[in-house]
């Protein structure tokens, strides 16, 4: 689906206008207009820095990481947050809506996620470090 690409571009750091995006998005196979690219990059909070698109701050999750490990078999991302902040940190992954990640359970200062592959895993970990 190319709501999962598009973070994974927006990462790269090499698109200045949505025009970019969309073209990107067709050669890989999914043929979506600017309007559409222009909304989605809203409800992902994107903005542009120095000229490039580029994922929302971590001020933007509305709760801290104050750590991530992933589980040796890759299946597992563990974050760990500030007390009563665990839902609003896997409500935010969830949103995310990244290839592989399958979905989150939230605790209280916990939040597990479960992950397809260790490359799932990679791209969650970019994901939240650009945050």
């Amino acid at each position: 689906m190319w709501r999962t690409l598009l973070p994974d571009l927006i990462l790269s750091g090499a698109f200045r206008t949505q025009s970019e995006l969309v073209r990107a998005l067709d050669q890989q196979g999914h043929p979506v207009t600017q309007a559409t690219v222009s909304r989605e990059l809203k409800a992902l909070g994107v903005t542009k820095v120095d000229g490039v698109y580029a994922l929302a701050s971590s001020d933007d999750i509305g709760a801290p990481i104050r750590s991530m490990n992933l589980a040796p078999h890759a299946s597992l991302c563990i974050l760990k947050t500030d007390p009563a902040h665990a839902s609003v940190l896997a409500q935010f992954v969830d949103g995310m809506d990244l290839d592989g990640v399958f979905g989150t359970i939230a605790g209280d200062d916990t939040v597990f996620v479960a992950l397809r592959d260790a490359g799932a895993g990679e791209r969650l970990t970019r994901a939240l470090r650009r945050r």
